[in-house]
């Protein structure tokens, strides 16, 4: 007889199951932690970085998809208010490029809830400096061996300023020139096709999760970076922005010198001044307030308007103030760090020119017309952004001073319609104005913090109407022959009517601002304060915001509403 234990099927004890189980997690946990250290130590931390934002990104789309509660006025900016803060320490944590990441929202802030506009706009582009060994590394990599010391009469090894991607040390040359050396940090090189290639995974999910036009803007966001990752391309940018500077400009671009720059290295002539905004030092130098901000204006105005080629981040830690060498009593601005540029096709240029002249003769058709062939359906929307100030044409103000919590979620429920229909067509939107708009934002906030000196929509307005006639003084002659053709094609009749009526335009505006600007100085001489003409536009901006998007944007006690 044969016995049947050998057909009894054997059973693994508990402890040899716990064994199978503990083994792999105990495997997985040692690669994880060595992963880890290895990241943090030697890898630049390009792991942990990433992981980081993938997994905020989840949490925003949980937030998002299953935290508004339609029946709660209240959830959605308890919503905002959490989002912002996680992305924000996301931002901050990371460091690097994730900062320019971050500085972007603030380009946003005229569509962003004010959840995100008030945290965001304290992400400044500071850092501390690298140790001095890890950036002299990065030196001597990019000159073949040599220090500092052999490359310079005298360099100093503590930086005057450090940011997110490089710092910038004073030196003098072998001839005896003071120059700004910025050196790149280390890691800011092998940062770059990680960050980017996780921000593009990021954006391109988010645009399936949520059904929004996003990832348009991704190629143009990543493609500038990189740029700016490049000091050689910065060099490039800083000689051509010198060139489309008018003979006897009140601009100057500091000399690049191009033997001792290269793609992690640039140097530059040193220049003393101030900052824009420092209404003492312009006191001191004896400079009016509304004398600078008309240069700051109009300078970025012919580059937007009459050659294309706009610098795209003139904050004022990038444009300075000194007299001008050969006439010191006068002032002249200094435009420094040209990484970022905007470098704009004639057709934009002209466009966008006739977009600005029918938004100040208030021609719904000619500016929806452009609005049309950009891919963009509502264009009494877009203008406002454009302007940065209400355009209604032919209709009376937006009045939304009543509505209620209630309505405002409404709105946001439905914010992804309306942001569809703004844009239907982005292959036809033009990349010049994601970041066309940077610099117009940043004039603007400059001119309201130095409080409204000069009328910076009429200025505009002005170099636009040039800019339909203007030659542009970077193109060829086969090109000029191409790009004048709109202008010949003009009845001379109309042509002169039209200026006439624009000008008129320009003299209402004008009056506004003025009477704007009296109302300000007899509240001064009361001891009031007074609204300026910038506070003005962003009031009526926000209540236009707030009717088109349903974002309620408040101004905080300085009447800040766009950061």
């Amino acid at each position: 007889a044969f016995s049947d234990d050998r057909y009894t099927p054997t059973t693994a004890s508990p402890d040899a199951m716990h064994r199978w189980i503990r083994r792999p997690l105990a495997a997985a946990a040692l690669g994880g932690v060595t992963l880890h250290q290895y990241d943090t130590w030697v890898g630049d931390r390009v792991v942990n970085r990433n992981l980081r934002a993938v997994w905020a990104a989840i949490q925003t789309t949980y937030d998002y998809k299953f935290c508004i509660n339609a029946e709660d006025p209240t959830s959605l900016t308890r919503v905002h208010e959490r989002v912002a803060k996680r992305w924000f320490d996301v931002c901050a944590t990371n460091g690097g490029l994730y900062i320019k990441l971050g500085q972007s929202c603030q380009q946003l802030n005229h569509v962003l809830p004010q959840e995100y506009t008030t945290l965001f706009s304290q992400m400044f582009d500071s850092a501390p400096p690298v140790p001095n060994e890890d950036i002299l590394r990065v030196f001597r990599q990019d000159f073949g061996g040599k220090s500092p010391e052999e490359i310079f009469a005298k360099f100093d090894p503590d930086p005057i300023a450090s940011a997110s991607i490089a710092q910038v040390h004073k030196a003098v040359t072998k001839d005896g020139q003071r120059v700004a050396v910025k050196i790149q940090k280390p890691y800011i090189e092998r940062q770059i096709p990680w960050d980017l290639g996780c921000y593009r995974f990021l954006v391109f999910a988010l645009e399936k999760i949520f059904d929004l036009p996003m990832y348009w803007t991704v190629d143009s966001v990543c493609d500038s970076i990189r740029q700016e990752a490049d000091f050689r391309v910065e060099a490039n940018n800083a000689r051509k922005a010198s060139e489309g500077l008018p003979e006897g400009s009140s601009a100057y671009v500091p000399t690049i010198l191009p033997d001792l720059t290269t793609k992690r290295v640039l140097t530059m002539e040193w220049v003393d001044g101030v900052r824009i905004t420092d209404r003492k030092g312009l006191e001191k130098m004896g400079f009016s307030v509304a004398n600078v901000m008309d240069l700051v204006v109009r300078t970025f105005s012919e580059q937007i308007f009459l050659t294309g080629f706009i610098h795209a981040d003139p904050h004022p830690g990038n444009v300075l103030v000194r007299p001008k060498p050969k006439s010191p009593s006068e002032p002249e601005i200094v435009l420094l760090d040209h990484g970022l540029y905007v470098e704009a096709s004639e057709e934009f240029r002209i466009n966008y020119c006739n977009l600005w002249k029918s938004m100040v003769l208030m021609d719904g058709q000619g500016v929806a017309d452009v609005c049309r062939s950009w891919g963009v359906a509502d264009s009494e929307f877009f203008a406002s952004m454009q302007l940065l100030k209400p355009y209604r044409p032919g209709k009376k103000a937006v009045h939304v001073a009543n509505t209620t919590i209630d309505d405002i979620l409404k709105m946001q429920m439905g914010l992804k319609e309306r942001v569809k229909k703004l844009l239907y067509d982005t292959k036809l939107t033009p990349r010049e104005l994601i970041l066309l708009g940077r610099n117009m934002n940043i004039v603007r906030s400059c001119n309201k913090a130095m409080g409204s000196p000069v009328n910076r929509v009429a200025i505009m307005a002005y170099y636009a109407n040039r800019g339909t006639y203007h030659t542009n003084p970077r193109l060829r002659p086969r090109q000029i022959s191409n790009a004048t053709q709109h202008v010949s094609g003009l009845i001379p009749w109309k042509q002169a009517y039209t200026e006439v009526v624009f000008r008129a335009q320009l003299f209402f505006i004008s009056c506004i601002y003025y009477s704007t600007r009296v109302w300000q100085r007899l509240n001064a001489l009361l001891g009031r304060e007074a609204q300026g003409f910038e506070d003005m536009l962003e009031e009526g901006i926000a209540q236009t915001i707030e009717a088109k998007l349903g974002f309620k944007i408040k101004l905080d006690e300085n009447g800040n509403a766009f950061g």
